[in-house]
Protein backbone atom coordinates (compact mmCIF):
# COMPACT_ATOMS: atom_id res chain seq x y z
CA UNK A 1 0.00 0.00 0.00
CA UNK A 2 1.45 3.31 -1.06
CA UNK A 3 0.74 6.59 0.70
CA UNK A 4 -1.97 7.62 -1.76
CA UNK A 5 -3.81 4.27 -1.59
CA UNK A 6 -6.98 3.83 0.40
CA UNK A 7 -7.10 0.66 2.49
CA UNK A 8 -9.06 -2.13 0.84
CA UNK A 9 -12.85 -2.20 1.27
CA UNK A 10 -12.41 -5.56 3.00
CA UNK A 11 -10.98 -3.64 5.96
CA UNK A 12 -14.52 -2.36 6.56
CA UNK A 13 -15.54 -5.78 7.94
CA UNK A 14 -13.24 -5.60 10.97
CA UNK A 15 -14.57 -3.36 13.73
CA UNK A 16 -12.95 -1.92 16.83
CA UNK A 17 -14.68 -0.16 19.71
CA UNK A 18 -12.92 2.34 21.95
CA UNK A 19 -14.05 4.02 25.16
CA UNK A 20 -12.41 7.34 26.01
CA UNK A 21 -12.73 10.51 28.02
CA UNK A 22 -12.13 13.51 25.77
CA UNK A 23 -12.37 17.27 26.04
CA UNK A 24 -14.94 19.29 24.12
CA UNK A 25 -12.12 20.38 21.81
CA UNK A 26 -11.07 16.80 21.06
CA UNK A 27 -14.71 15.71 20.67
CA UNK A 28 -15.28 18.43 18.07
CA UNK A 29 -12.52 16.92 15.94
CA UNK A 30 -13.49 13.32 16.59
CA UNK A 31 -17.09 13.78 15.48
CA UNK A 32 -15.90 14.92 12.05
CA UNK A 33 -15.14 11.26 11.25
CA UNK A 34 -18.62 10.48 10.03
CA UNK A 35 -17.97 6.89 9.01
CA UNK A 36 -17.44 6.03 12.66
CA UNK A 37 -20.20 5.41 15.17
CA UNK A 38 -19.81 7.85 18.04
CA UNK A 39 -21.94 7.89 21.17
CA UNK A 40 -21.26 10.54 23.79
CA UNK A 41 -22.40 11.17 27.32
CA UNK A 42 -22.95 14.68 28.57
CA UNK A 43 -20.12 16.84 29.83
CA UNK A 44 -19.29 16.08 33.44
CA UNK A 45 -17.09 18.43 35.50
CA UNK A 46 -16.24 15.44 37.74
CA UNK A 47 -14.20 14.02 34.82
CA UNK A 48 -11.89 17.02 35.01
CA UNK A 49 -10.36 18.93 32.14
CA UNK A 50 -7.66 18.44 29.53
CA UNK A 51 -4.91 20.96 30.18
CA UNK A 52 -2.77 21.73 27.13
CA UNK A 53 0.92 20.92 27.75
CA UNK A 54 1.74 24.41 26.48
CA UNK A 55 0.00 25.87 29.57
CA UNK A 56 2.53 24.15 31.83
CA UNK A 57 5.37 25.25 29.55
CA UNK A 58 4.48 28.93 29.92
CA UNK A 59 3.54 28.63 33.59
CA UNK A 60 -0.21 29.28 33.48
CA UNK A 61 -1.54 25.80 34.36
CA UNK A 62 -2.34 26.80 37.95
CA UNK A 63 -4.21 29.92 36.83
CA UNK A 64 -6.14 27.82 34.33
CA UNK A 65 -7.14 25.30 36.99
CA UNK A 66 -8.30 28.16 39.25
CA UNK A 67 -10.50 29.43 36.41
CA UNK A 68 -11.86 25.91 35.88
CA UNK A 69 -12.74 25.70 39.57
CA UNK A 70 -14.77 28.92 39.31
CA UNK A 71 -16.41 27.63 36.14
CA UNK A 72 -17.37 24.39 37.88
CA UNK A 73 -18.90 26.34 40.80
CA UNK A 74 -20.92 28.45 38.37
CA UNK A 75 -21.99 25.31 36.51
CA UNK A 76 -23.23 23.71 39.76
CA UNK A 77 -25.28 26.82 40.58
CA UNK A 78 -26.77 27.01 37.10
CA UNK A 79 -27.48 23.29 36.96
CA UNK A 80 -30.07 23.66 39.74
CA UNK A 81 -31.95 26.38 37.87
CA UNK A 82 -31.21 25.75 34.20
CA UNK A 83 -30.65 21.99 34.05
CA UNK A 84 -28.76 20.83 30.96
CA UNK A 85 -28.38 24.42 29.71
CA UNK A 86 -25.78 24.91 32.45
CA UNK A 87 -23.32 22.98 30.27
CA UNK A 88 -22.96 26.07 28.07
CA UNK A 89 -20.69 27.67 30.70
CA UNK A 90 -18.22 24.78 30.54
CA UNK A 91 -14.98 25.24 28.63
CA UNK A 92 -13.55 23.40 25.64
CA UNK A 93 -11.26 21.67 28.13
CA UNK A 94 -14.08 19.94 30.04
CA UNK A 95 -14.40 16.23 29.39
CA UNK A 96 -17.08 13.76 28.45
CA UNK A 97 -17.10 10.01 27.96
CA UNK A 98 -17.41 8.66 24.43
CA UNK A 99 -17.78 5.28 22.81
CA UNK A 100 -16.34 5.11 19.30
CA UNK A 101 -16.76 2.21 16.88
CA UNK A 102 -14.66 2.26 13.73
CA UNK A 103 -13.74 -0.25 11.11
CA UNK A 104 -10.06 -0.70 10.26
CA UNK A 105 -10.40 1.29 7.05
CA UNK A 106 -11.74 4.30 8.97
CA UNK A 107 -9.06 3.86 11.63
CA UNK A 108 -6.45 4.25 8.88
CA UNK A 109 -8.08 7.54 7.90
CA UNK A 110 -8.17 8.77 11.50
CA UNK A 111 -4.60 7.66 12.08
CA UNK A 112 -3.23 9.39 8.95
CA UNK A 113 -4.87 12.70 9.84
CA UNK A 114 -4.82 12.73 13.61
CA UNK A 115 -1.43 11.17 14.40
CA UNK A 116 0.35 13.73 12.27
CA UNK A 117 2.37 16.42 14.14
CA UNK A 118 0.09 19.10 12.67
CA UNK A 119 -2.92 17.67 14.55
CA UNK A 120 -4.08 19.11 17.88
CA UNK A 121 -2.21 17.53 20.80
CA UNK A 122 -5.12 15.73 22.48
CA UNK A 123 -6.58 14.06 19.40
CA UNK A 124 -3.04 13.14 18.31
CA UNK A 125 -2.58 11.36 21.67
CA UNK A 126 -6.00 9.66 21.39
CA UNK A 127 -5.40 8.48 17.80
CA UNK A 128 -1.97 7.16 18.79
CA UNK A 129 -3.47 5.20 21.67
CA UNK A 130 -6.22 3.82 19.43
CA UNK A 131 -3.63 2.72 16.86
CA UNK A 132 -1.49 1.08 19.55
CA UNK A 133 -4.47 -0.87 20.91
CA UNK A 134 -5.54 -1.90 17.40
CA UNK A 135 -2.03 -3.16 16.65
CA UNK A 136 -2.24 -5.42 19.72
CA UNK A 137 -5.36 -7.22 18.46
CA UNK A 138 -4.93 -6.92 14.67
CA UNK A 139 -1.18 -6.68 14.04
CA UNK A 140 -1.21 -7.55 10.34
CA UNK A 141 -4.20 -5.42 9.36
CA UNK A 142 -2.76 -2.39 11.14
CA UNK A 143 0.88 -2.60 10.02
CA UNK A 144 0.80 0.78 8.28
CA UNK A 145 -1.17 2.80 10.84
CA UNK A 146 0.43 6.12 11.67
CA UNK A 147 0.45 9.80 10.86
CA UNK A 148 1.06 10.81 7.26
CA UNK A 149 4.40 12.37 8.20
CA UNK A 150 5.64 9.01 9.57
CA UNK A 151 4.51 6.96 6.60
CA UNK A 152 7.79 6.89 4.61
CA UNK A 153 9.83 5.79 7.67
CA UNK A 154 7.24 3.17 8.64
CA UNK A 155 7.10 1.85 5.09
CA UNK A 156 10.90 1.65 4.84
CA UNK A 157 11.12 -0.13 8.19
CA UNK A 158 8.62 -2.76 7.04
CA UNK A 159 9.71 -3.25 3.43
CA UNK A 160 13.36 -2.21 3.43
CA UNK A 161 12.90 0.56 0.87
CA UNK A 162 11.16 3.93 0.77
CA UNK A 163 7.68 4.09 -0.77
CA UNK A 164 7.46 5.03 -4.44
CA UNK A 165 5.35 8.06 -3.65
CA UNK A 166 5.00 10.09 -0.49
CA UNK A 167 4.05 13.67 0.32
CA UNK A 168 7.10 15.88 -0.39
CA UNK A 169 7.15 17.29 3.16
CA UNK A 170 7.69 13.76 4.54
CA UNK A 171 10.80 13.03 2.47
CA UNK A 172 13.11 15.43 4.34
Amino acid sequence: MEFYDFPLREFEYADLTFAAEVSASCFAQLKRHRMATLTAQGYDPVLGVSVPPSFAEIGVAREFRDLIEKTNETHALLKRKAGEAADYVLTNAHRRRVLLKVNVRELYHISRLREDPTAQWEIRRLAGRMSALAKEVMPLSTLLLGGKSNYPALYKKLFGRPPKFAPPETLK
